[in-house]
């Protein structure tokens, strides 16, 4: 998704020039220490009612993303998730690395957090159970 969004795109314009297309790309100007994505998962009916999207969304664990300054390396930190049906009700869970392990632990532990209940589970796991729940994703930059 990041890539289509990157992705140069034609447009129809109409110049005194003479010309009838033009193109545009969005890019980073300069990379962030974090990047948040943020998944759209409502969308609005034909009868302007608002509808949670189940669309599922393949999680990857590390990204490269490219910038006018160069690329740099992300890896999945948190996922913050909304489980329920509808739009005006349902629950959010977060889950997210051990910050005290790291994230090139062979071990990859992360942490569920559901209100007072905290559990272990991997980042793997933690990816392939909420495909079609992630709503906010946090990546960290490897530091070069």
């Amino acid at each position: 998704m990041l890539q289509d969004y990157q992705k140069e795109e034609e447009l129809v314009y109409l110049c005194e020039c003479g010309a009838t297309t033009s193109s545009q790309r969005s890019s980073f100007v300069n990379l962030p220490k974090v990047l948040i994505l943020h998944l759209k998962r409502f969308r609005f009916t034909e009868m302007y009612q608002f509808q949670k999207v189940h669309q599922p969304v393949a999680l990857c664990r590390d990204l490269v993303i490219s910038s006018n300054q160069g690329g740099g390396c992300y890896s999945l930190v948190s996922v913050i998730s909304h489980h329920g049906s509808r739009t005006d009700s349902g629950h959010y869970i977060s889950d997210g690395l051990d910050r005290n392990v790291g994230e090139t632990d062979p071990n990859d532990r992360w942490f569920t957090y559901n209100d007072a209940r905290v559990t272990e589970t991997t980042g793997a796991s933690a990816c392939e159970q909420r495909i079609q729940s992630s709503y906010i994703l946090f990546y960290k930059r490897h530091l070069d």
